[in-house]
């Protein structure tokens, strides 16, 4: 298991720093907070995340990876040792053709590992359309988009859950302008799987971002996940994740 985080991280290091090298014309977000988790964790941990993306007329790309890990001292622990809360990676890779026309198709490929959730690694790949239904530039954005989801887990518990899945993602998304230096993103996925309707994912997450310099942000976001089917009686069916962070982008 600590290997397969270890091999995970290092992958995700990796392409951050090629990506940084020769790519002048790329921004980059760098971010570093703290979270309170509500649901199959409950703790207040740190966060660590990077984005890098690049966007034009014709073809977009975006890289993200964020880090989350808490650990305390139990009281009831003979040696008084640090034990592990939470430990969190996520990330993805992201390509859009066209991402200011109407139309926009799109893949992706996004990866988690969490074993508080029940995943010590969970794949999956995208393939979908974007539609842009309103647009003010500079001001707000409004869209929505259609997916084909290919999942597969391994779960850290044994289960009857299929090790591969196949959804359909649908997700409206917000990008409003609030204020001068604020703006609010929301973005919701609702996934159903097509092997059985009754197993389906709903994920919210609400951005608030604050603009106090050129490249300094300072970021509020509220994540509220909800499972229909979890791998054991062990894990909860939701969780909500409250993150306020630092950001410089560049």
């Amino acid at each position: 298991m600590k290997t397969n985080r270890l091999l995970v991280l290092f992958i995700l290091l990796s392409f951050n720093t090629l990506s940084l090298i020769g790519q002048h014309k790329w921004s980059y977000d760098i971010g570093l907070g703290t979270s309170l988790n509500v649901g199959n964790v409950n703790n207040c941990n740190i966060n660590h995340y990077t984005s890098i993306n690049r966007n034009d007329s014709i073809v977009a790309l975006d890289f993200h990876y964020k880090f989350l890990y808490s650990s305390l001292i139990h009281k009831s622990n003979v040696g008084q040792t640090w034990e592990e809360t939470n430990f969190e990676i996520n990330g993805g890779l992201k390509m859009d053709y066209l991402q200011y026309g109407k139309y926009s198709p799109f893949l992706a490929c996004e990866m988690l590992t969490n074993k508080y959730k029940g995943y010590n690694l969970k794949m999956s790949g995208l393939v979908g359309m974007k539609y842009r239904i309103f647009v003010i530039p500079s001001v707000c954005d409004y869209s929505i988009s259609a997916a084909f989801v290919y999942d597969w887990s391994d779960f850290t518990d044994s289960t009857v859950l299929p090790n591969n899945n196949y959804r359909i993602s649908i997700r409206p998304k917000i990008k409003q302008k609030l204020a001068e230096n604020l703006q609010l993103i929301d973005c919701m996925y609702y996934q159903p799987s097509i092997l059985d309707f009754n197993d389906y994912i709903i994920n919210n997450v609400l951005n608030i971002q604050t603009k106090i310099t050129r490249m300094l942000y300072l970021d509020f976001a509220f994540t509220y996940e909800y499972r229909s089917r979890v791998p054991s009686e062990n894990y909860k069916h939701h969780d909500i994740l409250s993150e306020i962070s630092i950001r410089l982008k560049f």
